[in-house]
C-alpha cells in the first residue's frame, strides 16, 4: 500500500503530461462535459414544469440533487475511467499482460494508468450547482447533516467504482461487456429524479439491486423531508462494502483465468 501511494502521483503526472500535450483538446473536453451537464439540468427544469406535483420536490431541490450526484460521479470519472477499457477491449486484446509482469498490484496499475482531467468539468458544475441551489431548497443545514452528506458523497465514489469494476470484470468470462456495463451505469441518471414516483418495482431496483438511489437520492430526500440522514449513511456504508467486496472478488477470480492473446 505504501509503495502504491508513492507511485500514484507519478502515474498521475505521466497521465496529465500525456493529456495536456494537446491542451486545446483537453480544454474542449472539459468544456463539453460541463456544457452537457448544464443541458441536463435545463432538461430537469423543463420536465418539472410539465409535472403537476412531485410532493416536496421542487426544481431547486432537484437541482441540488443533480449537483450532489455529479460530485462523486465526476471524481469516479477522473480516477477510474480506465475500467471502461476493461469492459470493452482490454481482455480481448491481451492488454493485461504488461500489468501481470510487474511486482505491483495489477488492479492498481490498471486504474492508475489514466487520470481523466476532463472530468473536472463535471466536478466544477456539481459544486457550483450545489452552492447556488442548496440555500434555495429550504433545507436547514446542520453540522450533522452536512457531515452525513459528505460521507455519502465519499462512499458514492467507491460505489460507482465498485459497480464499474464488478461488471467490467465479467469481461474475463465474456470478453466484451461494455454495452452491458454502460446500461447498468446509466441507471445512475434516474437517481436525478424523484425515485419514489417511478413505481415500486423500478424504485426497488435503484435501491436494492443497483443501489444508485441509496447513496445518491436517499441522502437528499432525508434532508428535504427532515428525516435522519444517518440512516442514509448507514445503508450507503453497507452498500459500499458489499459492492466493493463483490467487485474485488470478481476481479480476483477473473484475473486467475485470464489468458493472453496469441499462440
Amino acid at each position: 500500500m505504501k509503495k502504491e501511494l508513492k507511485l500514484y502521483p507519478k502515474y498521475v503526472s505521466m497521465s496529465l503530461r500525456s493529456s495536456l500535450s494537446y491542451k486545446a483538446d483537453s480544454i474542449i473536453m472539459i468544456i463539453s462535459f460541463a456544457v452537457t451537464e448544464v443541458i441536463s439540468l435545463a432538461t430537469i427544469y423543463l420536465i418539472v414544469g410539465t409535472v403537476p406535483s412531485l410532493g416536496f420536490w421542487t426544481f431547486e431541490s432537484l437541482a441540488f440533487l443533480f449537483g450532489f450526484i455529479l460530485i462523486p460521479k465526476s471524481i469516479d470519472h477522473i480516477f477510474t475511467d480506465e475500467l471502461w477499457s476493461l469492459a470493452y477491449w482490454a481482455i480481448r486484446r491481451g492488454q493485461l499482460d504488461v500489468y501481470l509482469t510487474r511486482p505491483i498490484n495489477p488492479l492498481f496499475q490498471f486504474v492508475a494508468k489514466t487520470f481523466k482531467f476532463d472530468g473536472c468539468g463535471e466536478l466544477i458544475v456539481g459544486i457550483v450547482v450545489c452552492s447556488i441551489f442548496g440555500p434555495q431548497t429550504g433545507i436547514a443545514f446542520t453540522a450533522s447533516g452536512v457531515i452525513g452528506l459528505i460521507i455519502c458523497a465519499f462512499l458514492g465514489i467507491f460505489v460507482f467504482m465498485g459497480i464499474k469494476l464488478l461488471f467490467a470484470s465479467l469481461a474475463f468470462w465474456f470478453q466484451n461487456v461494455g454495452i452491458f456495463l454502460n446500461t447498468i451505469y446509466n441507471l445512475s441518471n434516474y437517481a436525478k429524479y424523484p425515485i419514489r414516483h417511478m413505481g415500486k418495482a423500478f424504485a426497488a431496483i435503484l435501491f436494492y439491486v443497483v443501489p444508485f438511489g441509496l447513496f445518491l437520492y436517499y441522502p437528499i430526500e432525508c434532508l428535504i423531508s427532515g428525516s435522519n440522514i444517518w440512516w442514509a449513511v448507514l445503508w450507503s456504508s453497507i452498500a459500499a462494502v458489499v459492492i466493493m467486496t463483490l467487485a474485488l472478488f470478481t476481479w480476483h477470480r477473473g484475473i486467475r483465468r485470464y489468458e493472453s492473446t496469441g499462440n
